[in-house]
């Protein structure tokens, strides 16, 4: 697969995490929704005052999601994430989109091998920076370094 297609699948991830936030569907049905409504959607963008498709790669796209499914029954994450931080803001406080992609962070390191483990982060990390302040972003990449080197993933 294409390193673009699997970053506009990666992006495509973290929005459907977030917008499950939002919804009392299963998971399934929010990827059933989520696929039919955004995949191939023409967007128009202030920026560059044109519109754009967004496409993502849909059998990986529900691999992620279904791994994700996995990854949030089989674990508390809060306990997961907590004892990866060092301040007082509790992963119950955090925002939804700093949960969306860190969720989809771990969740995708499960399935992850050991060699494409730094391509995955930085390219969470690339996408990141789109949506969140850089502050966040160090946040961010500190609790995946600590869960990686917790876990022995690397």
């Amino acid at each position: 697969m294409k390193n673009q297609i699997k970053t506009d699948t990666r992006l495509a991830f973290i929005q459907f995490i977030f917008s499950s936030f939002f919804s009392d569907l299963s998971i399934e049905e929010n990827s059933n929704d989520f696929e039919k409504y955004f995949n191939k959607l023409s967007v128009s963008s202030i920026e560059h005052k044109e519109e754009s498709l967004i496409s993502f790669n849909k059998p990986y796209f529900n691999k992620l999601v279904l791994n994700y499914d996995r990854f949030i029954k089989n674990n508390i994450v809060e306990d997961i994430v907590n004892p990866l931080i060092s301040f007082d803001r509790k992963f119950e406080s955090w925002d939804q989109i700093n949960k969306s992609i860190i969720l989809s962070i771990f969740s995708e390191l499960e399935i992850t091998k050991k060699e494409k483990i730094k391509i995955l982060l930085n390219d969470y990390l690339n996408i990141s920076k789109l949506l969140i302040p850089k502050k966040e972003l160090g946040m961010i990449n500190a609790i995946a370094d600590k869960y990686i080197n917790e876990k022995k993933i690397i």
